[in-house]
C-alpha cells in the first residue's frame, strides 16, 4: 500500500520533521501552516522539538499526531 498525506506509514511516527512537512503530510486537521506555528508558540501542550536542521526545529511525527488528536477544537466551550 502506498503512503499519502491521507495514509502516512505507521513507521513514520519516529521520523523528525519540520512544521511545513508536518502540516503537508502528517497533521491534515490543522487549518494552515500559520495555525500550526501559532500553536507552537502559544499552546503549552505542543510537543517539544527533538532536533534541529540548520535553524529549523524538528518534531517527532508521532508527538505531533498525538497533539493534533488531543488538542481542543474551536467552538468547544463549557456552557456552565
Amino acid at each position: 500500500m502506498a503512503t499519502s498525506p491521507a495514509n502516512p506509514a505507521a513507521g513514520d511516527d519516529d521520523k523528525a520533521v519540520g512544521l511545513r512537512e508536518a502540516f503537508e503530510q502528517y497533521v491534515p486537521g490543522i487549518a494552515s501552516l500559520a495555525a500550526l506555528r501559532t500553536a507552537r508558540a502559544t499552546d503549552p501542550t505542543f510537543p517539544a522539538s527533538v532536533d534541529k536542521r540548520g535553524a529549523e526545529l524538528l518534531y517527532r511525527v508521532g508527538d505531533l499526531k498525538r497533539w493534533a488528536r488531543n488538542r481542543p477544537r474551536g467552538g468547544a466551550t463549557d456552557a456552565s
